[in-house]
């Protein structure tokens, strides 16, 4: 059952579905003004009256107004499964009117290939494969059990290997089609993740930061709720890089990241040894507590290389220090340099420096 307004797929079949019933509601008029017509240009000494044969037309007609309803106030509520109830109405009311107009049934023929292969190209297999049975299977009841098929057999099971063959090709080609541009998708989401996020250490870097930070004041702003920004630069670290060597440093760097990720759901590289990290908080102690964690994890001796590194770190508040994505950022990161100037290894809050 596709229930989310989340799922891609449920989006892109809730289109279709839109079109597909507005194209139904436009053939099944046309169908009723050509049977009406033909009716009386030839099939006057027929067995059924015109009544009879409106009858399938009217009741399409009638099903598509209560399917459009659906759609529109219950837009993902069973869609797979209202979906295959209407290719069995769309099949079986072709089917009819077929039996029931004799001659006239000529021209419907291509309206079934269009069912199977329209079906198996917006939807997937299950739906695809449940019309293309469907309509095989009415098909042979229909050239044996039409007068006017069981008339013309050869060309009733030329239908029928058309409708075989050719929806199995247009499947073949969807499909392929379809991993195509899921390949494409693939390959764009993944050059997206690489254009938001930082290489060496996974986390999301400065443009995601940014991006995401207006959204942060937005949301916060919007609910009364308040959020801080931690500016965090690592201690001595040049001189890491300089007696331990470049990959050391980015092992620092790396671990850098875990620890924050530890503690802080949402952390950015923002480049070099700089990394700044949203978190929201209730009131000053629990952020107090934050910044204490914080400082506990990034402190711990790092194992594999030996090394004892800490950070220097500044904190502004929103709304309290500032409302602005330019000044919250200016004031924790004057915070971080008075903690820096205070002798490393510390955390200051901006209120503490003003």
């Amino acid at each position: 059952m596709i229930d989310t307004t989340h799922d891609f797929k449920a989006h892109e079949y809730l289109k279709n579905e839109k079109i597909q019933i507005f194209l139904r509601l436009g053939f099944v008029t046309i169908a009723a003004i050509s049977i009406y017509f033909f009716y009386y240009q030839s099939a006057k000494g027929y067995e059924y009256s015109l009544n009879v044969v409106m009858f399938a037309p009217l009741c399409v007609f009638i099903a598509n107004l209560i399917y459009l309803f659906i759609v529109k106030n219950f837009p993902y509520r069973l869609q797979t499964q209202r979906i295959i109830v209407a290719v069995v109405f769309d099949i079986a009311f072709t089917v009819y009117v077929m039996y029931m107009v004799n001659d006239l049934a000529a021209y419907y023929p291509g309206v079934l290939l269009w069912f199977s292969v329209g079906y198996g190209m917006r939807y997937n297999k299950k739906i695809a494969y449940t019309a293309y049975t469907l309509i095989i299977i009415s098909w042979v009841l229909l050239i044996f059990l039409s007068d006017f098929w069981i008339e013309h057999r050869n060309f009733g099971i030329g239908w029928l290997l058309a409708y075989i063959v050719l929806p199995l090709y247009y499947f073949k080609l969807v499909e392929k089609l379809h991993k195509n541009l899921e390949n494409l998708n693939n390959y764009a989401n993944e050059s997206t993740h690489r254009a938001m996020h930082d290489q060496l250490t996974g986390l999301s870097n400065r443009a995601q930061f940014e991006e995401d930070l207006r959204e942060y004041i937005q949301i916060n702003e919007k609910k009364s709720t308040k959020f801080a920004l931690f500016f965090i630069d690592l201690d001595s670290f040049k001189e890491i890089n300089d007696k331990f060597g470049h990959d050391v440093g980015d092992s620092v760097l790396i671990e850098t990241a875990r620890r924050l990720e530890e503690v802080f759901d949402k952390s950015y590289r923002l480049g070099g040894d700089e990394f700044v990290s949203l978190v929201p908080y209730k009131d000053d102690s629990e952020l107090e507590e934050e910044a204490k964690t914080l400082m506990s994890h990034l402190t711990q001796p790092c194992q594999k290389y030996n090394i004892i590194f800490s950070a220097s770190i500044g904190i502004a508040r929103f709304p309290n220090d500032a409302r602005r994505a330019f000044d919250i950022k200016k004031r924790a990161d004057l915070a971080m340099y008075a903690a820096k100037n205070a002798g490393k290894n510390r955390y200051y809050f901006y209120y503490d420096i003003v």
